[in-house]
This record gives C-alpha cells, structure tokens and sequence, in this order.
C-alpha cells in the first residue's frame, strides 16, 4: 500500500492508542510468535498465566490471531484514548456487523486482503458460507466450530469473544498495562513534538525502518521497503477531510501494519489510514548492538591458532621473527604477515637487535580486552 497526502498537511495527522488494540495484537504474536522473535519470551510467560479453559478458547479462536491481527476500527479508535472496561462494552453494544464482518473479512482473505461482505448477504449466501468454512477449517480446523457458531448466532458469537477477551486480558496483559500505557503515551508525545517543531517528512523519517518516505512536489509518499509479490499494489491519496493515524504498538516489531477504511463522516465519505508500527523502545531492542572497534581488532587478531601460538611464545619473553618461525614451523615470510596483524591490533611491538627484528608482547593488551569485554557485556 502507498500512502500519499500533502507535507503541508500535518493536522491530519493523528496518534492514538488503545488497550484493545494491543489486546488483538498481542494475541497475533502469541499465535504467530516465531515471526517475531523479540516477543519469545513474553509469549512463554503469557501461555503460563493461562487456564486450560482459556487456552481451549485461544485454539478455537486462533484462525482470527495466526494471520492478519484483528482490527475492529468501527468499533475502537486508536485515536480516542479510552480505558479497557469501555472499550470492552463498546465491542459488546457495537452493531453486530461490527463484529461479525471482521471475522468474515479474515475468513475470506484472499492475496493478503480481506473480503468485505456485508453479514446480511452473508447469512442470505449458502456458497460463501461453504468457502469461509472450508477456508477456516484447510488453516486451522479447532476454529471451525466458531465460524459455523458465527453463521448460526452472531450475537451468541460475539458474547463468546468478549468474555474470552476479558478473561485473556485479565490474565495477561491487566498486570503490565499501566507501564504498557506510559510507554505508550511517552512514544506518541515525543512524535508529535517532532512533527510540529521539525515537520511531517522528518518525523515520518524516524518512525520506522520498513517504511519509504518520499518528498516530491510538496506531496509525501509512504510505502514499504519490501512488498509481497503476491499482494497486488493499493495506492491512497488523502483529501482534505481524511485522516491518517499513527499507533505505536509493543507487538507490533518487525512489522508494520497499514489497515485503510471509508466511513461517513460529517455527511461525507472519509477515508482512514491506520499505521501500526513498533514503539521506539522495540525498534531499539531489535538493533544489533555494534562491538567497539578496538574490540573488534583485539578479538580478530587473536582468532587463529597461528597467532595465538605466537601470543603465547611471547608472553615468555621477546623473540625475534626467526626464532618464532623455527619454533611453529613455519617460513619467516608466514610469521611475519601474522606478527605484523597483531601489532596493528596492538598485541604486539617490533623492536631491532642488530640485525634481527624482535617482537614483544604489549602488556596491557589483555587488560584493554578485559575491559572492553566488561564495558560490552556487563
């Protein structure tokens, strides 16, 4: 998906978060965890708070985590910061549709796109109950009794996923909420300080690593660095009166996710795109840290048994290239290329005896790589 809209149009731009948001993402790691890895553990720690009840309701609801994260956004947005006991009544009072045409759209999906299909038409067509069925069950078959149950009692449906909401969110993530939150709340106040004082293309630069920011003519383009092949293209340009909101997310790494939708909006048809991307404390988990460069030398140089043979020989006493070499067994020429990478990586010096040229060992070598270890690993 490319997303475009005008530099000049930062007010349209939007943060938000919500504990029903995180609540649908995290269920997607813990179905779908080897796809991210930073979350190994939470998810070990998550299915050990579970019940065996809520563990049986997490496999028959498990089609609807594995793929594509739930997203109900005519029912919760990010944008309007509310508590988890409204935004759970807002899913149980919601139009029904809400609900069911969610789950209907994950169990169409095709090519990475869910199928719009109003409930009314759904419940009128016997054939694309038979394809949502069959989809469901050729993926996950546990989840089968909860598509036919969603066809037969939506509302019944419905009830059956909140309570098993509530019950997961009460178990495993209620406990870590509030430090979730501040996070949260932390990563959206300094972004929207950096789009007001440095403009929408400079924040939009340092949001997340996946996605392409492109500046041409006054417009912004952003899009992903990598794209499916088997997902064809979706271009958005945004008017006036649509919005794009931006969602950071503790379970969102390595990914981002761009879900769009036209709703009614002051008597008018508006478009919302919602970016879901990873809060900056993950992305800065997920880089992989860089060892010094004195390190980095020390430790290289060392990595041979050649050298280390010859670091040991001059740990007892100065000894010239000659000696060194009669005593490996190898050609003058051999040991000299080797002792001249250990005094770059400052192991050891050359000193000149008449003819012959000794090498000592530099003492503090193994001091600077002990502390540079500890500096590195604590």
């Amino acid at each position: 998906m490319r997303v475009r809209l005008r530099a000049a149009d930062i007010d349209r731009v939007a943060f938000g978060c919500s504990p029903a948001h995180e609540a649908l993402r995290s269920l997607h790691v813990l179905g779908a965890v080897k796809h991210h890895p930073l979350h190994i553990s939470w998810a070990l720690e998550a299915r050990g708070r579970l019940d065996t009840a809520l563990r049986q309701e997490l496999d028959s609801f498990a089609f609807w985590c594995h793929g594509r994260p739930l997203n109900f956004r005519r029912t919760w947005r990010p944008a309007d910061l509310r508590t988890w006991p409204d935004e759970l009544a807002a899913l149980r009072d919601a139009p029904i549709e809400h609900y069911a045409e969610q789950l209907l759209a994950g169990a169409l999906e095709q090519h990475g796109r869910g199928r719009h299909v109003r409930l009314e038409e759904f419940l009128g067509d016997p054939d694309v109950q038979k394809q949502a069925i069959s989809q469901v069950e050729s993926q996950h078959p546990a989840s089968v009794p909860v598509m036919r149950e969603l066809i037969a009692d939506p509302e019944q449906s419905r009830k059956r996923f909140v309570e098993f909401l509530s019950s997961y969110w009460d178990a495993c993530l209620a406990p870590e909420w509030p430090s979730l939150e501040r996070h949260l709340l932390a990563d959206i106040e300094r972004r929207g300080r950096a789009g007001w004082e440095r403009g929408l293309v400079p924040m939009l630069e340092d949001l997340a690593p996946q996605l392409r920011i492109v500046e041409d003519g006054g417009e912004v383009v952003l899009s992903p660095r990598r794209r499916r092949a088997d997902v064809p293209p979706l271009d958005l340009t945004l008017e006036e009166q649509d919005e794009l909101v931006f969602v950071p997310s503790h379970f969102a790494w390595p990914r981002v996710a761009v879900v769009a939708g036209v709703e009614q909006w002051a008597g008018r048809k508006r478009q919302t795109v919602q970016i879901t991307y990873a809060l900056a404390e993950m992305q800065w988990q997920a880089r992989p840290p860089v060892p010094p460069d004195d390190l980095l030398k020390l430790l290289r140089a060392a990595a041979h048994p050649t050298r280390l043979q010859i670091l040991q020989l001059l740990a007892g006493r100065s000894r010239s290239t000659r000696e060194i070499a009669e005593l490996i067994g190898l050609t003058e020429a051999a040991i000299s290329k080797h002792l001249k990478l250990l005094a770059a990586a400052g192991w050891a010096e050359p000193e000149r005896h008449s003819y012959y040229v000794y090498y000592r060992l530099v003492r503090d070598s193994r001091v600077r790589l002990g502390d540079a270890l500890k500096d590195l690993l604590g």
